[in-house]
């Protein structure tokens, strides 16, 4: 341990942890500022520099210190306590000010206020293992039961104190008394650490052969009982039914590699130290290995130090707080050992390289552990969210069943803060490498496990609606037309009014169908009577924080697209009789007609408007006008069979084949050219004409029912033909189907008919819409003519035909179904760049594949245009903290998988912080003394 005198130890254990930790605080106070008062802000300016002062000075006396190639000092050691102890105790004196209770949690990352200690406390540690180190010469006899006695003496001391002093104390209960018990606290405890470690690191550097020969009497607990004894008690496999206390307190170790990792870990620290270059080059190598599982349970059970005291104190079990540092000690030591043997026979840079190599296998052979959970996600989420139509998947389920479930223990969060379900360290760190900081919701879980494993669950498939009591009150509109490219800007100025005559919050929710070429360019919302205009931001970012203003129950207004052309409209809150204004300025090249709730507006006017055709090299706007103007035609419709192939259907095959068979003989036009489809977690399609009995009979019935990839992909492929499809859905149950939203965004590819059909158990046709609630059957719809629907023919220049529906409204036709926007298309609030942005994305719709890098470029064209899109959201906020949150999550979110989410998690630290909670104790006694002296004056 005498290496641990060489300065450099400054640079990892006090230099780097201040870095971090003025980044983290700097993080923070950049969002919270403008909530914070005068003295708060003064505060975290003094506290800031108080700590750079720290940090700088320590980074001197280590550089000078290493060019003078000395050794720490014990002085040294003894200012670093007195001076970090007291910065740690003065901030959490004064935390209430410096983050104050009145700032939503939602914008603090979590346990921050625990930070100071946490960060801090390794310079603590080190400085006790100088002192310890500089006061157990080697050239002196030291004895061990002495210090171990003293250690003990500690938390006996304690107990008495507790049971006749404190209770005396309390009458006489002043804030400086107060001051004084955690002084006391403070001080014992630095002082049981320092003789506990001791009087191991006596015992353990040791040279006389009576303490070699019975050393296995002392190791074997420390090393290999009492790490395994921790760990059940941890998990819950020790007295669960004698205490109260939640398992897990200290974090998730549950997987049996712990186990193991202590048995072997202790075993090879418990081998003798024979003199053979070989057997201890092996000891070197596996003492390293396993340095990294003590080192890991070292780091996460630091913080946890200051306790120990008082977990020996309430009950004896509390030893085991220190059993991490002490196999520490007792690992760096053998090492040492080793190390000085293997000197004599190879050169110091091998076995330095070799102990190196060693210490990295672990986290080597976990970190390739994650990468492979990253790459079965990231496949997984691939094949759901950004398919590629034209390729056959094969997921590996085995594998995403397992990283599921880390993912779900991840989200867990049951606990008080200051306690954590996951895994220390290692939770942030699979965060970060395998979630990018983001995760995944539970709604994506389900979704995935309802695709591969065919769990059950409930599909709701919900509308934006208004919301009950509120309602548009007065509506306005102010139309402008822009020469200059040919469109009309349009503002839609409302006021809501809350009828509601209860004294409930409420919010006012609805859906706006925009018309095809109509895009929104502007909102805002009158916050506290001044006119709040919205920011355009990433839709994920926006919606998380509309989520989390909206729970505080604070000013948020919200319009982001769902499906299609659909746009939901949310305002929060209403209180009794309130009236609210607000507004959205349309962007739009014709005159429209738009519906918002019961209210038919009309948007433009057609004297003023010029007409001119829009066409480039990647897409064509049709207007009304033009489209008055193409050829109506018939396509031929025929039948695409989709079968239900998931898990529990194979009982009814026979049924299957019987209905399909009926519905083929009774339509025979239909039938010719017939396509069926065998779904479950995949699809695969074939023709009707080879033998699909025999295919039928021939899949393997597994999984879920994944109707919405057979549909997209059957669409796809069907895109721009002669002829169109009409889905005949196979199925014991369409409830059971994994259809977790319509069809609107491919609504171009089906011109004609907005429907499919389920084929009942008793043969019949039942109707559902693909563009609303597709699980729902419709009413039965008499119609003159089935499948007599026309589209309107659209010749483009290289004599290819487009097929666009026959309603009177104006049209998109891609004439590339991949290709990309340069940065000159786009302009502010310009309609054709809205144009190029929007068939941009239909393109991303054919060919999700393309949506990976192509959704970062969407958003910053989003951006630029001020134009939003169905990546994009406008969003009204009342403060600045609020729009400082907004544009770190959205940083968040830009930088990672566009398939992942934004929730609570995504925020936080799984470490351990319990250093904290001494400082949390004083905090909340001298928050309750403040208050009183505020009551009394």
């Amino acid at each position: 341990m005498r290496n641990l005198l060489n300065p450099k130890w400054l640079f990892v254990i006090n230099t780097l942890p201040i870095i971090v930790l003025f980044f983290l605080f700097y993080g923070q106070f950049s969002i919270i500022k403008t909530l914070l008062d005068e003295e708060g802000i003064k505060l975290w300016k003094t506290f800031a520099f108080t700590l750079g002062i720290l940090g700088l000075l320590n980074l001197g006396y280590a550089i000078y210190m290493t060019i003078k190639k000395q050794n720490l000092t014990v002085i040294y050691s003894f200012i670093a306590l007195f001076v970090y102890i007291t910065y740690i105790y003065l901030y959490g004196y004064h935390l209430d000010k410096i983050i104050p209770f009145n700032i939503p949690q939602w914008m603090l990352t979590e346990n921050i206020f625990l930070y100071v200690g946490t960060f801090l406390m390794p310079t603590l540690v080190y400085s006790i293992f100088i002192l310890i180190v500089k006061f157990t010469s080697v050239k002196k006899e030291h004895n061990a039961l002495i210090n171990f006695i003293i250690a003990i003496a500690i938390p006996i001391l304690g107990y008495l104190f507790t049971q006749i002093i404190l209770p005396l104390w309390k009458k006489h209960d002043t804030e400086i008394n107060i001051h004084a018990i955690l002084i006391l606290i403070i001080i014992s405890t630095l002082i049981f650490i320092f003789f506990i470690v001791r009087s191991v690191y006596i015992i353990a550097t040791k040279k006389a052969a009576s303490w070699q020969k019975y050393q296995l009497v002392w190791k074997i607990p420390v090393t290999i009982i009492l790490p395994i004894i921790g760990l059940c008690l941890n998990n819950g496999h020790l007295f669960k039914s004698l205490t109260s206390i939640e398992p897990e307190i200290f974090g998730d170790f549950k997987n049996s590699l712990f186990y193991i990792l202590a048995f072997v870990n202790g075993i090879l620290l418990c081998l003798p130290n024979i003199e053979n270059k070989f057997y201890r080059l092996f000891l070197l190598i596996g003492r390293s290995i396993f340095f990294a599982y003590t080192f890991y349970f070292f780091l996460v059970f630091l913080p946890f130090l200051p306790l120990s005291i008082f977990a020996i104190i309430a009950f004896g079990a509390g030893i085991l707080l220190l059993v991490p540092l002490l196999l520490f000690v007792i690992h760096i030591i053998e090492i040492q050992k080793d190390i000085y043997f293997l000197k004599k026979l190879y050169t110091k840079k091998l076995i330095i390289g070799i102990s190196l190599v060693s210490f990295l296998v672990i986290p080597t052979c976990i970190t390739l552990t994650y990468l492979k959970d990253k790459s079965v996600l990231n496949q997984t989420l691939s094949y759901l969210y950004s398919p590629d139509y034209s390729k056959n998947y094969n997921i590996d389920k085995k594998s995403i069943h397992k990283t599921l479930n880390v993912i779900k223990k991840h989200n867990k969060n049951e606990r008080l803060p200051i306690f954590t379900s996951q895994t220390p360290y290692l939770t942030t760190y699979y965060n970060w490498l395998v979630l990018d900081n983001l995760t995944l919701s539970d709604s994506k879980i389900n979704h995935i496990e309802k695709v591969f494993y065919g769990k059950k669950s409930v599909n709701i498939i919900q509308e934006n609606n208004q919301k009950e009591h509120t309602e548009i009150t007065n509506i306005s509109t102010k139309s402008t037309y822009d020469h200059s490219q040919k469109a009309w800007k349009t503002w839609v100025d409302l006021e809501i009014t809350n009828k509601n005559q209860g004294d409930r919050l409420t919010e006012y929710a609805t859906t706006i169908d925009l018309p095809e070429g109509c895009w929104i360019s502007d909102y805002y919302l009158f916050v506290e009577n001044k006119k709040e205009f919205g920011i355009l931001a990433e839709k994920k970012s926006a919606m998380w924080v509309f989520s989390n203003i909206k729970n505080q129950n604070r000013d948020p207004g919200i319009l982001h697209y769902l499906t299609g052309n659909k746009v939901a409209f949310n305002v929060f809150p209403f209180s009794k009789n309130e009236v609210r204004k607000t507004g959205i300025q349309f962007l739009h090249k014709e005159p429209i007609q738009l519906r918002i709730d019961n209210n038919l507006i009309e948007l433009g006017n057609a004297e003023q408007t010029i007409a001119d055709k829009i066409e480039s090299e990647n897409f064509v706007y049709v207007s009304k006008k033009q489209k008055q103007t193409l050829k109506t035609v018939r396509r031929k419709p025929y039948f695409h069979f989709l079968v239900d192939i998931s898990k529990d259907q194979k009982m009814n095959l026979n049924d299957f084949i019987k209905r399909i068979d009926n519905v083929l003989e009774n339509n025979k036009e239909l039938a010719e050219n017939a396509h069926i489809s065998f779904v479950n977690s995949y699809v695969n399609t074939f023709s009707m004409a080879n033998d699909w009995k025999q295919k039928l009979k021939s899949q393997n019935f597994e999984g879920g029912f994944y109707l919405e990839r057979a549909i997209n992909k059957a669409l796809f492929n069907a895109y721009g033909d002669a002829s169109y499809p009409v889905f005949v859905v196979v199925t014991d149950s369409i409830k059971k189907a994994v259809l977790d939203k319509d069809f609107s965004d491919f609504e171009f590819a089906f011109p004609e008919i907005n429907f499919f059909y389920n084929l009942s158990d008793y043969g019949t046709l039942q109707e559902h819409s693909l563009v609303k609630n597709p699980l729902e059957c419709q009413p039965k719809i008499l119609r003159e003519c089935m499948f007599c629907e026309t589209v309107l023919e659209y010749k483009l220049s290289d004599n290819s035909i487009a097929y666009l529906p026959n309603n009177r409204q104006a049209s998109i036709i891609l004439k590339k179904d991949i290709f990309s926007i340069t940065e000159s298309e786009i302009k502010e609030k310009d309609w054709h760049s809205a144009l190029a942005m929007q068939a941009k994305w239909r393109s991303q719709i054919l060919h999700p594949e393309t949506s990976g890098k192509d959704w970062i470029n969407l958003v910053k064209s989003s951006f630029v245009s001020k134009i939003m899109t169905p990546v994009t959201s406008y969003l009204v906020v009342e403060n600045e903290a609020q729009k400082a949150i907004l544009k770190k999550k959205q940083a968040q979110v830009l930088s990672g998988n566009k398939d992942l989410d934004l929730n609570d998690q995504t925020q936080r630290m799984s470490e351990p912080s319990l250093w904290g909670v001494l400082i949390l104790f004083g905090l909340l006694i001298f928050y309750h003394k403040k208050q009183n002296k505020k009551t009394i004056s």
